[in-house]
């Protein structure tokens, strides 16, 4: 059955950046070119709160398991933010980066944050620490270009450069794997399946679906366009799902179009580039209803589908 939009959401003057589910899939936070993160209902695509501080336009976001816990980055600024989601409160400010801050994540518990930037390094932060230079714990700096995405497991740093790699670090051992992906920029890489695959985006328009056990492609999608833009993929139980430049969502059954790579929809409900997808939590765990996903756009929209 054919995605369909629930809500078309248009809180946010200009472009929307980034978006995300919070891991209940009740709320939706949305980060802007207009310096505004959005709390919506993703129920009722009703607005709940606006958060306010950053100078620059919002480009990453990521939330703690227990929602308690929000953190941002704005790009110029060169700053990564700690909010109290309850107080609408900011109550950290971490600076160390000498370029604009791209991407972000948080663990489960709020006590690790990681960021990662255009000046290739990627830094890790303890929220715990009473003070901000205290509070940076490690600068990972093996990367020859920026850093286009992170993501968190419990052991595991995983980020994405510009130069054609995905780096996975082991927090204990400060060990780092490099995978690479034909040498064309990545813009995204998700851990998808439980933690046993990585779904990996690039800038030539490929997106592959990698077993993390032996590092092979297991498959490998196409037809959306991403040339220009750190445009974000993600993938459900059975589904993966892209942004993309043309202004249409593309969406792929994993099984079906495993040896095709053609999209089985393209989907039309925004007029500008899709920046980025994200399935609701359910979906990614394999939940019958769990279809839901969300997109946003650089006309200002924010769809949730079902």
């Amino acid at each position: 059955m054919t995605p369909q939009i629930r809500h078309k959401l248009e809180y946010h003057k200009g472009s929307v950046n980034t978006a995300i589910f919070d891991a209940s899939g009740s709320y939706i936070f949305t980060g802007g070119q207009d310096k505004t993160i959005r709390l919506i209902n993703s129920t009722t695509g009703d607005q709940i709160q606006t958060f306010l501080g950053h100078g620059w336009g919002i480009q990453g976001l990521a939330v703690s398991k227990d929602s308690n816990s929000l953190v941002s980055c704005g790009g110029t600024d060169r700053a990564v933010y700690l909010w109290d989601v309850s107080q609408v409160q900011l109550t950290r400010k971490l600076s160390s980066h000498t370029q604009r801050v791209d991407c972000v994540a948080i663990s489960d518990n709020g006590s690790i944050i990681v960021s990662g930037s255009f000046d290739k390094t990627v830094r890790v932060w303890d929220t715990r620490s009473s003070n901000s230079p205290q509070a940076l714990l490690q600068v990972l700096d093996e990367s020859k270009d920026g850093i286009s995405s992170l993501a968190l497991t419990q052991t595991e740093i995983i980020a994405s450069s510009i130069d054609g790699h995905v780096r996975t670090y082991d927090m204990r051992t400060g060990r780092v794997l490099v995978e690479s992906f034909g040498g064309q920029p990545v813009v995204c890489a998700r851990v998808v399946s439980g933690g046993k695959c990585m779904l990996v985006s690039s800038m030539d328009g490929s997106i592959q679906l990698v077993d993390r056990t032996d590092g092979k492609a297991m498959a490998a999608f196409s037809g959306h366009t991403c040339q220009n833009y750190r445009i974000q993929c993600d993938a459900s139980d059975s589904l993966v799902a892209s942004g993309s430049e043309d202004g249409f969502v593309y969406v792929w059954d994993i099984l079906r179009d495993n040896e095709s790579g053609s999209a089985t929809y393209r989907l039309g409900g925004h007029s500008g580039i899709v920046n980025t997808v994200e399935f609701h939590p359910s979906a990614k765990a394999d939940n019958p209803k769990g279809h839901a996903m969300l997109s946003a756009a650089s006309d200002g929209s924010v769809v949730i589908w079902e």
